[in-house]
């Protein structure tokens, strides 16, 4: 599914909760709050997911729109060790994080990560890059909410599932990782929703 707010920009939303720009070869993903869920195998199965997105689509950059790790004070050994040992397998590929409120709290992280940490607003071609949400001039892609909708279901209770909301100017992803807690976000007329359900994109009317 193509959110194209203009001619020169067309990004594929994908069902793996990522966003691909195929003019740039660059990927999206927002909100991955590694360290969050331990153990550390927990953190490599989310990195091989990843992996398979940028072996995929032949990725030439990956942007993280912030909020990359989850800890308190300080980054710990046995979560960033995991992501420096997965970016060694992808040394081409130029690696962006947009800094998020985790950043801001914890600082940057260990240069062993071998990331391009960059402030929101950043413009990439006629994109903006941004971790929590605000109107801006041009088109944005933003995380931090962690939306999700709810969605009919055979039980008694409605489905909760990640989405995608797509305004005029702005373009929202859902975190990365799945078991980060998400957000049921309220529907307006303005906006698009797009879920996230059994591995496929559901456009909301």
């Amino acid at each position: 599914m193509l959110v194209q707010p203009n001619p020169e920009i067309a990004l594929q939303l994908m069902p793996e909760r990522a966003v691909y720009w195929p003019r740039l070869q660059t990927l999206f993903v927002a909100d991955l709050h590694l360290g969050r869920v331990f153990p550390p195998r927990t953190i490599v199965a989310t990195l091989q997911r990843l992996q398979a997105l940028i072996e995929q689509c032949l990725v030439r950059r990956v942007v993280f729109l912030g909020d990359l790790f989850h800890m308190r004070q300080r980054y710990h050994e046995d979560v960033v060790a995991p992501f420096c040992d997965w970016r060694m397998r992808s040394p081409d590929v130029d690696m962006w994080l947009v800094r998020g409120n985790h950043e801001r709290a914890m600082g940057d992280p260990p240069s062993a990560c071998q990331l391009q940490c960059v402030d929101p607003g950043i413009q990439l071609d006629q994109l903006t890059l941004l971790h929590e949400p605000r109107m801006t001039a041009q088109f944005a892609v933003c995380a931090h909410l962690h939306p999700c909708v709810l969605l009919p279901s055979q039980r008694a209770v409605a489905e909760t599932a990640a989405c995608f909301v797509w305004g005029a100017q702005y373009l929202v992803l859902p975190a990365f990782e799945d078991s980060v807690p998400g957000r049921v976000v309220a529907r307006r007329f303005d906006e698009q929703y797009i879920a996230i359900r059994h591995h496929s994109l559901v456009h909301l009317s």
